[in-house]
């Protein structure tokens, strides 16, 4: 605790009291926990970081965030809100406040035969596509955490995975979201009514978006750089794009929350469109003399049409060479400057991944590879 009062100015006598009034917020609606045992579990995530907060929320709803928002502005308390705790990066620990957002938020609700989906932040990404498996359908982010990553987190922070690209990632694949603001205002943004009970609850945010998206619009320096950063994958910061995609504030606004790590709102609840399982792939390892001469061949196997290319640089070779089940070709390359692209090809059909495959194969043969152009065929 001595952390957390040296950062906010309290005293002891005025903390004990701080974390009455967030008790109160909370009580018959959730819990929070200052023992020892409960902050210690709570202080590692999967960085590096080790930060013992001073005490854990776990609110049961959308309203029980809300009052604990409340509480937390009248006493002049911020919030850090942690779910999976997957990220690398430290943002799901603090020394103040931590807010529990996975042990409670874990709904999924299958919508539309699985052309949709409704999910509580809590639910990891793995869950709901267990859930959508017999559809023939999943999300589009696909992180390598998935195990363990929940869409919550994973929305808040922008991630995506190899394979979904700008197309299929959380901003594209995003329907709407149920937010609750710092006020403690909560906004359904797929309501018909959002806009106007976001207008009616929070006219400064309302007015302030419409400005943002107005002055972004007419100005063409600005509108020229957002889609040049947003034609590519762009997983740092705001979703800004939307002030250019969207009109009404409260699309918007669902929008700018990707990607912004807590800092905006809380996310009780999201609605996603989901993507077909491409069942069939290929995947090909293609090793080179060097990074430049990888990099050189991106431009034409992209043009091919691969869902992922993924680059190993000369470390990653020999890490890859110590795996039991690594290909010959790999187990036996002498690493100096090397490095490789793993390309993979999927469809929906065998024959339509056969027919990629053919397709990609004039610009694989027109690479500087080394040794044969391996490959494998991937079934389900």
């Amino acid at each position: 605790m001595r952390k957390w009062l040296r950062r906010t100015g309290l005293n002891e006598a005025a903390a004990t009291g701080s974390l009455a009034t967030l008790r109160r917020a909370l009580a018959g609606d959730g819990s929070l926990l200052d023992r020892a045992t409960d902050r210690l579990s709570y202080a590692h995530d999967a960085s590096h970081f080790h930060l013992v907060p001073t005490a854990v929320a776990t609110p049961n709803d959308a309203a029980a965030v809300g009052r604990l928002f409340a509480a937390a502005k009248a006493v002049g308390i911020a919030l850090t809100f942690r779910s999976g705790g997957t990220s690398l990066s430290g943002q799901a620990g603090t020394t103040g406040i931590l807010v529990d957002t996975r042990s409670r938020f874990r709904s999924i609700e299958v919508l539309d035969d699985g052309l949709r989906v409704r999910v509580g932040p809590g639910a990891t990404i793995r869950q709901v596509n267990a859930r959508l498996a017999r559809y023939g359908r999943k999300l589009g982010p696909d992180p390598a955490s998935e195990i363990a990553c929940t869409l919550g987190g994973a929305v808040a922070n922008n991630s995506s995975g190899m394979a979904c690209g700008t197309t299929a990632n959380s901003y594209a694949t995003l329907e709407s979201m149920v937010l609750v603001l710092p006020s403690g205002t909560v906004i359904d943004t797929g309501a018909p009514d959002a806009d106007d009970k976001l207008r009616a609850c929070e006219p400064a945010l309302y007015a302030g978006l419409g400005r943002l998206r107005d002055q972004v619009r007419h100005s063409p320096v600005l509108r020229e750089r957002i889609e040049q950063q947003f034609a590519m994958k762009n997983t740092m910061g705001y979703g800004i794009n939307s002030l250019l995609d969207f009109s009404l504030p409260a699309e918007i606004l669902a929008h700018l929350v990707v990607g912004s790590e807590g800092t905006l709102a809380f996310i009780a609840s999201i609605v996603m469109r989901t993507v077909p399982v491409l069942p069939h792939t290929r995947t090909g390892l293609l090793v080179f003399d060097d990074l430049a001469a990888a990099t050189g061949a991106l431009p034409g196997l992209v043009a091919s049409g691969p869902v992922s290319i993924e680059l190993l640089d000369a470390t990653s070779l020999r890490v890859g060479q110590r795996d039991p089940a690594a290909d010959e070709l790999l187990r036996t390359l002498a690493v100096d400057k090397h490095a490789a692209l793993l390309v993979e090809y999927q469809a929906a059909t065998r024959a339509d991944v056969d027919e990629l495959a053919e397709t990609a194969r004039p610009a694989l043969e027109a690479l500087p590879i080394i040794g044969p152009r391996t490959h494998r065929v991937g079934d389900p």
